[in-house]
């Protein structure tokens, strides 16, 4: 056998192995927006396990559970025997991550800004861990696509809507601000978000939306089951507001609203869709 033959064929095996090894991992997902991932790469069958926030697709409501990303247990992750755990910056607590590490658990962190590069960053970081990278590539290729196809409505290119989003209805309601998801998502969708100069979540107060004078309100579906329609337009100050008066509620899927995934041009679409009436 030649030299350069020996070569092609050890490097032929040693790919062969990295793939096997790849596929034959027990992997944990935590956070609904890598456990999407993880799917869209066609990666699921490594999945072991996840967290109550993996509501996307319907399948992975179906795989055992290890507690909610924020209150991890070690006991919990161990109970599924992991070689891999994928997790988002927001899983913990600390104490716990470490204690997984030093069971000789691989814990990767996807970490990505809230942007439309944070989303190709989170794919291709997924994708890296799980040793897909050529899947990952285009998987990225797609959701450029879908991006591209999208167009902003003329009206809204004369004044973009005025959107608030409010989570929690049930509880005590909260707005999001600058640095959160919804902030993102309504900026890419071609939307101003009316309470752009707070940072973060804030608690909803009449005074801000007094301020605000949202032209839309904003909802994940999960609250809206929880609490009413009626339970929105009767907060303090909200019958004042534009929304209000023209009854213009947007719901979606709280992953679509929060987790800024693969599949944000969908959800941008079903904001289009559902203001499709509006104009400034």
């Amino acid at each position: 056998m030649s030299r350069k033959l020996l070569i092609f064929v050890t490097l032929m095996v040693l790919g062969s192995l990295s793939s096997t090894f790849s596929f034959a991992q027990r992997v944990v997902s935590i956070g609904g927006t890598v456990t999407e991932i993880v799917y869209l790469l066609g990666a699921d069958k490594q999945l072991v396990a996840s967290d109550t926030s993996s509501i996307y697709p319907d399948k992975a409501n179906q795989m055992p559970k290890v507690g909610y990303q924020r209150t991890l247990s070690a006991e919990g992750v161990l109970s599924v025997h992991p070689e891999l755990l994928l997790l988002t910056p927001a899983a913990g607590p600390a104490k716990v991550l470490q204690q997984l590490k030093e069971t000789g658990v691989n814990v990767v962190s996807i970490d990505a800004p809230d942007t439309k590069q944070g989303i190709f960053d989170k794919v291709s970081q997924v994708a890296h861990a799980l040793n897909l990278d050529i899947a990952g590539k285009q998987a990225i290729d797609d959701i450029k696509q879908a991006f591209d196809e999208l167009a902003i409505p003329e009206a809204w290119k004369k004044r973009p809507p005025r959107l608030l989003f409010v989570l929690q209805m049930g509880g005590a309601p909260m707005v999001a601000g600058q640095g959160t998801a919804p902030d993102a998502l309504f900026h890419l969708a071609g939307a101003t978000n009316t309470v752009s100069n707070i940072k973060g979540y804030k608690a909803l107060t009449p005074e801000a939306i007094l301020l605000a004078q949202p032209d839309a309100i904003v909802v994940t579906q999960q609250g809206l089951t929880r609490a009413s329609e009626q339970a929105i337009w009767s907060l303090p100050g909200m019958a004042s507001t534009p929304a209000a008066k023209a009854q213009r509620l947007i719901s979606l899927d709280a992953l679509l609203a929060l987790g800024l995934g693969p599949r944000t041009p969908q959800a941008i679409e079903l904001i289009h869709q559902q203001l499709e009436d509006w104009a400034p």
